[in-house]
């Protein structure tokens, strides 16, 4: 009684079985699969052993398939059908049937300016796919670009030196900004007025704020009376509802113009802008989802706001 190999047949017994099924002769099998006569003639040997039958016998100058090789024939297609489609669909993304959550880490800024521009390229691009907002934090970014917690992070974090990729959205631009109706500031401030006007900083820009220290400080100036919030979406409201001058996001301010009465104050030195990049993990590098994600990423942090 024939016996089987105990251990199962390999991905490349199966081309070589069904290759020597249509073609029937070793030569053109071989061409086909792109092996040497030789190397095809190995493999066969060790077919025959592992599954304990000739599988192939020469009949005049053709190789003729026991009834064995003959069976095989049908759960081998099927078997390289399956495996062939499964590793291709990991490499394949359809954006239109998609119905992924993407997850991006951004700070407040960007959830109001950047993810509604987002999800309305995802609603054109990939309807059926989900956008998850998320803090981003850039003590723990790096960790959860590594794990998958984040696909992207999108913002202004100069210090990232976890070995993440990067690239570069856009350059910010920041405005001094006023109530509409404030008596006392024209259409201009010299650096000494500003430093003596009450200012109201978020911590969420730590960036901007030492800009006007330094200023300040080259000038020998010091400033006057300070509030600080974490919401850079209440500066525009409290601005607008008191004396206090603020350095905010020119999109912050064309996004609440309409609904804060605030007007632009000229310096005299110019404001510098602040770089924003997204970043992801090496490892997700090749992944066409994230890769589909970046795109649209930095296609939305180049459009105008909604409304705009």
């Amino acid at each position: 009684m024939k016996t089987f190999d105990s251990r199962a047949p390999q991905v490349a017994d199966l081309r070589a079985a069904l290759a020597l099924l249509q073609e029937r002769t070793v030569t053109r099998a071989a061409q086909r699969l792109g092996l040497t006569q030789s190397a095809l003639s190995y493999q066969l040997e060790r077919m025959r052993k592992r599954f304990g039958d000739p599988l192939f016998v020469r009949v005049g100058n053709r190789m003729s398939p026991t009834p064995l090789a003959v069976a095989l024939a049908e759960p081998a297609e099927r078997a390289l059908r399956i495996l062939e489609n499964e590793i291709a669909a990991l490499a394949r993304f359809d954006p239109a049937t998609t119905t992924r959550e993407f997850r991006i880490g951004v700070n407040e800024i960007g959830a109001i300016t950047l993810v509604p521009r987002l999800v309305r390229r995802l609603a054109a691009t990939a309807p059926f796919a989900r956008l998850a907002p998320v803090q981003a934090d850039p003590e723990t970014m790096t960790a959860a670009l590594g794990s998958g917690a984040m696909d992207v992070v999108a913002g202004h974090f100069p210090n990232n030196s976890g070995g993440l990729l990067q690239q570069l959205l856009y350059r910010r631009s920041y405005v001094c900004v006023v109530r509409r109706d404030h008596a006392g500031i024209g259409a201009s401030l010299s650096m000494r007025e500003f430093g003596l006007a009450p200012q109201v900083h978020t911590a969420a820009v730590p960036t901007m704020r030492a800009w006007i220290d330094a200023q300040l400080r080259k000038r020998g100036l010091e400033s006057g009376p300070r509030m600080m919030t974490q919401h850079v979406s209440a500066m525009p409201f409290i601005v607008a509802a008191s004396d206090y001058v603020a350095m905010i996001p020119r999109e912050v301010f064309d996004l609440f113009a309409p609904i804060a009465p605030l007007r632009m104050v000229r310096l005299p030195v110019a404001i510098p802008p602040v770089a924003i990049h997204q970043y992801w993990h090496p490892r997700v590098a090749g992944d066409p989802a994230v890769t589909f994600l970046r795109e649209q990423v930095l296609a939305a942090a180049r459009a105008p706001l909604a409304g705009g």
